[in-house]
């Protein structure tokens, strides 16, 4: 078998992979997320896929699409955990969270990238700067905003910037609860395993 028809057979395992976990345990608009994302790393030059085990690349990439959508949040009704992802590819989860970042830096993804992530989220963590200056939510931006903007006297403008500052730092900060609250469940289940393990240990 030729390199390159090797590396098609690679190319067409980790996609089955993913189209694998998707099918089992998210759902098409997921699977689409994840499967635009292996498409685009499939042209990087820096970055080749097709090197290395397919199952650290699928899971890799879920990962990536479960981090920027929130998935591993409990509140969210899609929630899953990174152990279900590794799981499913037999993995190891340090490995499949240094490959997801590696992907993250090399597409230049972050929470609200447009095309990885659900519209709502995209368009909350996206703002327009208005011709008067005003900073905007995407989610705000119709023509009835304009609108009030031009109608406004001095202190309701001070008001509706305040209110856009409020709007922007909570997004803000929920984004980074929940960034924590992710980081405060992992550290909480590697210190288990740990106790799994030294308890297993000091058995025998």
């Amino acid at each position: 078998m030729s390199n390159k028809d090797n590396k098609i057979k690679k190319m067409n395992k980790i996609k089955a992979m993913i189209e694998g976990f998707c099918r089992n345990h998210l759902n098409n608009e997921y699977k689409g997320y994840a499967i635009k994302l292996f498409n685009t790393l499939s042209r990087k030059r820096r970055i080749d896929i097709s090197r290395g085990k397919e199952e650290i690349w699928a899971a890799s990439i879920v990962y990536v699409i479960a981090r920027l959508n929130f998935l591993f949040d409990k509140a969210d009704k899609n929630y899953i955990t990174a152990d279900e992802v590794c799981d499913f590819f037999q993995t190891k989860k340090s490995t499949v969270g240094n490959k997801a970042t590696q992907i993250e830096k090399e597409c230049k993804l972050s929470i609200g990238a447009a095309g990885y992530c659900r519209k709502e989220i995209t368009d909350e963590l996206t703002f327009y700067c208005t011709a008067k200056g005003f900073i905007v939510p995407k989610s705000m931006v119709q023509d009835i905003v304009f609108e009030v903007v031009n109608e406004m006297d001095s202190e309701e403008i001070r008001w509706f910037e305040e209110e856009l500052r409020k709007n922007k730092e909570q997004k803000v900060l929920e984004k980074q609860q929940k960034r924590t609250e992710i980081n405060r469940k992992t550290a909480e289940d590697k210190k288990k395993k740990r106790e799994d393990v030294d308890g297993k240990q000091l058995s025998f």
